[in-house]
Order: C-alpha cells, then structure tokens, then sequence
C-alpha cells in the first residue's frame, strides 16, 4: 500500500510540475544529442560500410537519449532546470553530394520516428519522465521549413539525390511526395521546387540545398501541424523551439501555432497551458540598430510566446568577446524593454551554429557575457559544453567522439561549471533579475571599459558593473537617483574586492580589469564626511569639438596634486603638483594627435594631503576631430585569386565568384587610430552576414621589425614571405572578428587573443571592406618601418575553420590543390615607410 501512495504522489507531484511551468524562472542547458553522451554504443554504426558514422564533425558520433538519462543528474547538479535538445527524429543520415550527414538533427526523413542512432520513442518517453522526476523540463527543437537535401536540381533538371542514405526520399507522407518528374506529385506542392519560383525570397527558396517545404500549402501545414502534436500527446514534450523561423512565411505560423488543431490548443488539452513556443530569427543588427527588435515583435505578433535573443547575442560578443564599446549594449537593454517583454527572450552566449565565444576570447571574457544574461530578465541558456571551457562548437563531450582528446568532459569541479552553480544560485535568490526593469546608467562609448546598470523590481534595487577592458577603468558621474550615506552591498564579485559602498551623492569609481561588481541597495545609511579638497574644470562643456591641440583650465581647493583623467584610463594623461591652496588655478595642454577621432570623456581627479583624500571633478564629453594621414597604398593584379600555384578553384556552389581577389589596400593613421581599406574585385553577402561580407576571410599579419615573432601562418598550411615573422594577426571574416598577438601562435592555434578587434564597414559598390583598429593593439602609435602580409581565403561556418582544399574540389570545398597546400587564395605586401 504505501508503494502505490508513494507512485500515486509521484505521478502527481510529476505531472503538476509538468504542466505548470513559470519560464521565467528556468535556465535552460542545450545540448546535441549526437554529442553529449552515448550510452548505447549498439547503435552508433548502422550501415554496412560505417559512411555515416566516425569521429569527426560530419557524421554521428554515437551520443543518444539513453546517454542523456544517464547524465540528468550532471545537468541538474548545474543548477539548470529545463534541457533543450537538438531534433531527434528520424533524419537524411548522410549526403554524398556534399560530404556531410544528419546527425545534427535538421535534416528530416520522418518527423514522426526517432533517429534509430538515438533510441526509439520509449526511451524518449523515459527521457522526459526523469527528467521531470528532477525538476527538470524538456524541449524539443523542430523544424517547419525543410527537410533533408533528397532531390537535386542541375543544368535544368531534377533527380533524386543518389548519394543520400539511408533513402533518396523521405518516408513520411506527404513528404516523399519529392519527385518532380512525377506529375502526379509534382502537382500536390509540397515542395518549392527551385524552377517554379518566380520572385524568389527566403521564405521560398532552397536553405543550404535543403529541400524547401511549401508552408502556403495547406496539405503540408496540416501534416506539419500532426507531425508536432505528435510528440506533446505522445512524449509529453513541454515546449518547442523553432528553427529557421525566419525562412518561413507570417502566415504559416499563426495557423501553426493558433488554429484549433495547432500547438497551443493540443498542448492545452495536455494539461499544458504554459508551452513553450520560441524561435530562431537570426537577425546580427549593426551597432544603434534596433532592426532586430522590430524583427522579434512580428514574431511575437504571429502567436510565439518566446523568441532567441540573437540582437542581444550581436552586441554581447562585440562588446565582451570583440572589445567593442559597451554602448552597443546599453543601446540594446534600452532597445529590448522598448519593443517586448524582455522576459520572455532566451538569451544565450553560445549555440550550435557558430564560432564557441571562447573561441578568440578568455575565460574571463566568457564570464562577463554569463553575468551579464543572468541579471538582466530573459531565460539564460548554456550550450552543452560552455560550463567545460569547450572550444570547439560541435565536440563530443564524452572521450570516443570528435575533438574529445580521449576525456570525458563532465567534470563538476571545473571553474566554470562551478562559476555557472554561483550565476544560477544568484538568479534564483533574486527575483529583480529574472522579473526586473533594466535601467543603462554607465557606458564607455569608444572601446573595452565600463557598462553599468541597474536592475529593480518591487522593493529590490541592485547595480551591476562590469569593465571589459583588461586595465583598470573608471566609471564617473553615475547618478543612482538614492540618498545620499545609503550603503550599496556587495553580493557577488569577479576579479575584485567585494567591498560595499557608501553612495555620495554620485558614484565614481575605478573598477579593475575584466572585472564584475554586484551590489544591493539596501536602507542602511552611513554618515558622510565632508571633503575639503574638491577640483573644478571651468573651461569645458558637453559635446564641444576640438580640431587642433587645446587647454583644459580649473580651479581646486587644498589639493597637492591632480590628474586628468581622460576615457577612463587609470594612466593618467597628465599629472600635476599644485600648492592646497583655496581656490588655485591650474592649466593642462592637450594634443589631438594622442587620440582616437570621435568621442572621449574628461574629468579630473584631485588629491589631498594623502591618496585617501580625493575628488572628482565633472565628467564631459567632447568631440575630437584629426585629419587622416595616407601611410600606404598598394594595388594587386586582379585575376590572380588562384592560390600560390595558379591553380586552385573556388567551390562549386553558385554563391562562390571572386570574393577572394585583393584589388588594392590602402592604410592611413587617424591620431593613434589605424584605417586599413581592402578594395577587392567583388563584395557579396549572399548569407546575410554580420559584418556585410561573405566569401572571404582576410588573415593579416603585421610584422614588427624590432621584436621576435613567428614565421608560421595558423591554420594556413603556410609561412610568412621570407625572411619575415609576424606579431599581430587579425582575423576577419563576415561573421567573426579577432585580434592575437603571436604569444602561443602555432601552427594550428592562433595567439593570445588581445581586444579591441577591428570595426568593419562595407561599401558594396565600392566592393571596399575598411577597418579601424587603435593603434594600442599592437603597443606602439608608429608603424613606420613595418611589413603587413595580408592573404585571403574562406570560412566555413558550420565546422568554424578555413575550407577544405583537395583535387577535385567540391560543392564547399575549394580545388585544384592538396589538402596540406597553403590555404591562401590571395595575399599581397606591404612596407610602411
């Protein structure tokens, strides 16, 4: 009897967890199933000849649920409270058209069966009953716009893909209705076929050769429609995530998701009224652009409850990861409260489809962008991995499978397993940051330096800090709208003191590199002492432009000494003595020539008799304008983009033409800021890329002829011209932006990774890709007498490394050369005398 009490109050205790959920309140972990844990190794290799299985990105690598039960108390140990999981239906296990399988999940032969390398659907049933016995979640990603690449369309003609495996059409119907040559099926409309397509648009067009699904059709919004009530009425799923939602038209989803035999309405009579719908639109908006916002509200409009941050994941890696200005981010917390309720966003740092952020980043640097989505309202996610320190974006992370270096990867004592427990346990001890109001209150403005906010909710109020740059910065003038003695506490600290604070009336303080500061306002109060030293700047206003070298001029009270402080450096730009007299004047030169163009914040800082007695003058702002200064022009012979041989081939795909041919450079000096224009042959961005280009990666490396670099090209199969090393590369491509110094460069590893990387603009007519870059990067404001090699080839996004090189070539692979061949399209050289 007391057996079936206890099942009784499991059943019910499981299915009231189960159907009601407060998402706002849950931390998502999203793993791949073919890459988290395998734990049946019967069914990792399910054809004759292994084509679709091994230890490579390509294929399947043997993770499967059965792996994934065994490892739920790993996850949940973490902290995490719902696990998202890659497609686990019945998949195209691999296409020989381009050397690539379905392991992923995204490439659907059934959306009603599970993939047979991952289980059947008892075991997934399994999965979600212990999953929910741990309080934890599941959510299953699916796919509405294609399935896998099963029909081919060349020269005019269509053909059922003969290197597909395990069969050349899918096995659900109306799907394997696939043929065109069949009249009969072509006349049902499945598909987007690509030569029936007359104003061909994203929603109408072949994604990466994946057979396009004709989602106006009401046959196959039914099907789809049947296909995913399938698993919440039997699995018992508790959400969706979407992918390609962008690809698909308005219309689809809000008969998808609203019709009386849609998502909603079939989880409902589950017992599910808080399902979780939330898509991918990956939107990269440019700096001040709140195009990605506007974008997520029609999504919402279309009935998703939930939607990916992908505009809050653009300036995250820019400001944490690129050591762009923190800005771009206080523009996208204001941007995001604006448009929807930012606590419905899954916001993330890492997925499945992109570089890994440590990839060209620290440690630290990972640590600020966790911080900084766990205190802010959304529903924060960690991919497989990340808490692991992982590089690679699609490694195993048990030992048998792909870039696992022979380990298994689930160690509960690594430093950022440990450091995500600590963000988690903060999150759910404080309800202001999964249910508060964001307010900017700091931000630096020209590179790495302070973002500051606020985070309040009901009668709790919290400020968080944090400093990108590496050195020490200030952060002044910040008003908290409080009283005057109330003491801000120390919850939380990253590479910093966890001392509280005593508010003065306004907040100036010096934060240490790469650091994080959380504080609780609270209702104690201290007394204030007063300062007798004080300093003024007297000659200054807000936004005043400066053109040619100028003076800054004050007054201070008992001071013995004062420095002017200028974007928050804690190296002053001019220190002086002074006498602590009342009143005294005091006068510093400025020249133009020591900065950047643009935007820069002054203030002074004055000291007392001892350091400990000190103050702030008010900060300003003003605007800095220098004349550009031409340090170099080169041109190229066009048509030369062949490789070092003259041989090599661009990739067959059509989107391929002559990306990689360098035209010209030109290299100017704005102050201590470097302009680098690439004048190529041809500008695309065929692939919506983020920084306005595709097909084309530049490496640049720049030489300085008075230190000791290497010779070697990372990842390049190549070495610098003769006689020459390099001790600065920057890594440019469409999608990521890095800078490394040469310090732990090799052959196959680029060097420490060093901030701020460069700041893209394109001119498409123009066909120019321009960076900036200050010239502090690479520690010298003079590069007379330095050789810079630039050389171009492509990226390939998925695998996050240089495209392959062999013979024959391929449909993403370039030709004409041996796969240990430098990897270098077009390159030329530069002396700047």
């Amino acid at each position: 009897m007391r057996k079936i009490l206890l099942l009784l109050f499991l059943f019910v205790s499981v299915g009231y967890f189960a159907n009601n959920i407060n998402w706002e309140d849950q931390v998502i972990y999203f793993l791949m199933i073919d890459r988290f844990s395998n734990g049946d190794y019967s069914n990792d290799v399910l054809t004759e000849n292994s084509i679709e299985a091994g230890p490579v990105n390509s294929k399947y690598n043997g993770g499967d649920l059965k792996g994934i039960i065994s490892k739920l108390d790993y996850i949940k140990d973490l902290g995490v409270t719902a696990i998202w999981i890659t497609p686990p239906i019945a998949n195209q296990w691999w296409d020989g058209y381009v050397n690539y399988g379905g392991y992923h999940g995204y490439w659907a032969r059934d959306f009603k069966k599970i993939d047979e390398h991952f289980g059947d659907i008892e075991l997934y049933k399994k999965l979600i009953t212990e999953a929910h016995k741990r309080g934890i979640y599941v959510i299953q990603d699916i796919v509405a716009n294609h399935v896998g690449n099963f029909f081919i369309y060349k020269d005019g003609k269509y053909y059922l893909n003969d290197k597909s495996i395990p069969t050349n059409k899918p096995t659900q119907y109306p799907f394997n209705m696939n043929d065109y040559n069949d009249p009969e099926q072509r006349k049902l409309e499945i598909y987007h076929y690509p030569s029936e397509i007359k104003n061909p648009d994203k929603q109408n067009t072949e994604f990466a050769n994946l057979d396009d699904l004709n989602t106006e059709n009401p046959i196959v919004i039914d099907a789809l429609k049947d296909s995913y009530n399938f698993w919440i009425k039997e699995v018992g799923i508790d959400g969706f995530r979407i992918d390609t939602a962008i690809y698909v038209p308005h219309e689809f989803w809000k008969k998808f998701l609203n019709d009386d035999d849609g998502i909603y309405s079939t989880a409902k009579k589950y017992g599910k009224n808080n399902f979780i719908v939330f898509g991918e639109a990956w939107i990269t908006p440019k700096p001040f652009d709140n195009i990605g916002e506007k974008t997520l509200k029609e999504y919402f409009d279309d009935g998703y409850n939930s939607m990916l941050d992908f505009p809050l994941l653009t300036d995250i890696k820019r400001v944490f990861k690129e050591g762009k200005p923190t800005s771009y981010l206080g523009f996208r917390l204001n941007e995001r409260q604006k448009y929807y309720d930012a606590k419905r966003l899954v916001t993330f740092v890492d997925n499945h489809d992109m570089d890994r952020f440590l990839k060209g980043a620290t440690k630290n640097d990972l640590k600020q962008a966790l911080t900084l989505i766990f205190t802010i309202p959304g529903i924060p996610t960690i991919y497989y991995g990340t808490e692991q320190g992982f590089v690679e974006t699609r490694a195993t992370m048990f030992k048998e499978g792909f870039a696992s270096n022979g380990t298994d990867h689930f160690d509960k004592n690594s430093d950022l397993y440990k450091f995500i427990q600590e963000l988690i346990k903060l999150r759910k001890d404080n309800k202001a940051f999964r249910y508060g109001n964001v307010d900017v209150v700091f931000v630096d403005e020209l590179g790495p330096g302070v973002l500051a906010y606020t985070v309040s909710y009901e009668k709790d109020e919290y400020l968080v800090m944090l400093n990108t740059n590496a050195k020490r910065k200030y952060a002044t003038g910040i008003d908290l709208k409080i009283e005057k003695g109330k003491v801000l506490k120390n919850i939380f600290a990253l590479n910093m003191l966890g001392k509280d604070i005593t508010y003065e009336g306004v907040l100036n303080v010096l934060l240490n590199g790469k650091s994080v500061a959380i504080y609780k306002f609270t209702d104690n109060t201290k007394k204030l002492k007063t300062k007798k030293v004080s300093v003024n700047i007297l000659n200054l206003k807000n936004s005043e432009k400066f053109k040619t070298d100028f003076s800054i001029k004050g007054i201070a009270s008992n001071a013995k000494s004062i420095k002017l402080i200028i974007d928050g450096e804690e190296k002053p730009y001019a220190a002086i003595k002074l006498n602590m007299k009342e009143n005294e004047n005091w006068e510093i030169p400025v020249k133009i020539a020591s900065f950047t163009p643009g935007k820069h914040k002054i203030f002074a800082k004055v000291y007392g008799k001892t350091p400990i007695f000190n103050n702030y003058s008010k900060t300003y702002d003003i605007i800095i304008d220098i004349p550009s200064k031409e340090l170099a022009y080169v041109e190229d012979a066009l048509g030369d983009d062949k490789g070092p041989f003259g041989t090599y081939r661009y990739p067959l795909d059509t989107t391929f033409k002559n990306q990689e041919d360098i035209k010209a450079v030109r290299i100017q000096q704005i102050g201590t800021q470097l302009k680098v224009d690439l004048i190529m042959k041809e500008i695309t961005d065929s692939w919506s890329p983020a920084n306005g280009f595709d097909h084309v990666t530049f490496q640049i490396f720049f030489d300085n002829p008075d230190k000791k670099g290497i010779t070697v090209l990372p990842n390049q199969n190549a070495k610098m011209p003769e006689g020459l090393d390099w001790d600065y590369e920057l890594y440019l491509t469409g999608w990521v932006v890095s800078a490394h110094s040469s310090e732990g460069a090799n052959e196959d590893t680029m060097g420490k990774p060093i901030t701020p990387v460069p700041t893209i603009k394109v001119n498409k007519q123009l066909a120019t890709v321009s960076f900036t870059i200050p010239l502090s990067v690479f520690e010298t404001d003079n590069l007379k007498g330095w050789n810079v090699y630039i050389t171009t080839y492509d990226y390939d996004g998925i695998e996050s490394v240089l495209r392959p090189l062999s013979p024959e070539g391929g449909q993403w692979v370039f030709g004409g050369g041996k796969p240990t061949d430098p990897k270098i399209m077009d390159d030329i050289f530069i002396t700047i005398n």
